[in-house]
């Protein structure tokens, strides 16, 4: 066999190897390892695309498309939020959402399902501005109660710390007709805190609530508590844990000016 016909050889078959579509197991790992790593955008946006591409080979797997909600939510609801073009932070939440939805219609109760549906649609909102006129409180309700009958306590209480997130970002609505206002968040956030004390996300909100009520010193204390604590407390959110501890030094260090 000449040179040639070696090269020839080995070319075609490396194209070929290229050409290999990877399996459905191997890009939920590779999803799963690249979001282990989920501090960087650059790995959240690989995670979110490796399970993608599980999710479009298995149109029946529910585990992979509850994996997909959460990581677009934290890489565009979370990590994103104030770094990413609206554009791209809306196409990456819709994905989050269509998710949830063929979840649901394998599985109409799922509340992992309701759940990420509900936080993807909310940072949708959040991204085209809370006047666009795209936050259904319709759909909003009926997640909670899904979650709640599935499983209330689902994701370290997220269902209280729900509805206080939605207090605080549209307070007029909700306090001109459903007479809600922030204190009523702080209560949110303290049912929250009893599933899961140690979800650090629950106390930076409930600071930033505190930082609107101008109670400044409770803010402060949520926020020391943060910062003293190891985020690793909570073993399976440090990564979430460590990005709000940063955010509560730098609410503290502006409150302290």
């Amino acid at each position: 066999m000449n040179k040639v016909l070696k090269l020839t050889c080995a070319a075609v078959f490396i194209f070929s190897i290229s050409l290999h579509a990877e399996s459905f197991e191997d890009l939920v790992k590779k999803g799963d390892d690249y979001f282990a790593k989920r501090g960087t955008m650059e790995n959240c946006l690989k995670a979110v695309e490796s399970y993608g591409q599980a999710a479009a080979m298995n149109g029946k797997d529910i585990p992979v498309r509850l994996k997909l909600g959460r990581a677009t939510y934290w890489c565009a609801g979370e990590l994103g939020e104030k770094t990413l073009e609206k554009k791209q932070k809306v196409e990456i939440l819709r994905k989050g959402v269509k998710a949830s939805e063929e979840i649901l219609k394998l599985e109409p109760r799922n509340p992992g399902a309701h759940y990420w549906r509900m936080w993807n649609l909310a940072a949708v909102t959040v991204a085209e501005g809370v006047l666009s006129g795209g936050y259904s409180f319709k759909e909003a309700i009926v997640g909670t109660i899904f979650v709640s009958n599935g499983d209330l306590n689902y994701f370290y209480g997220g269902v209280y710390r729900y509805w206080a997130r939605v207090i605080y970002e549209i307070p007029g609505i909700l306090g001109k007709f459903f007479h809600f206002s922030e204190p009523d968040a702080i209560m949110l956030y303290e049912q929250a805190l009893k599933v899961e004390p140690n979800f650090f996300m629950t106390r930076y909100w409930m600071a930033e609530s505190y930082v609107r009520m101008k109670d400044e010193e409770k803010a402060k204390e949520q926020l020391r508590y943060l910062i003293k604590t190891s985020p690793d407390i909570l073993p399976e959110a440090t990564v979430e844990n460590k990005f709000y501890q940063d955010l509560a030094k730098k609410l503290l260090a502006e409150l302290e000016e």
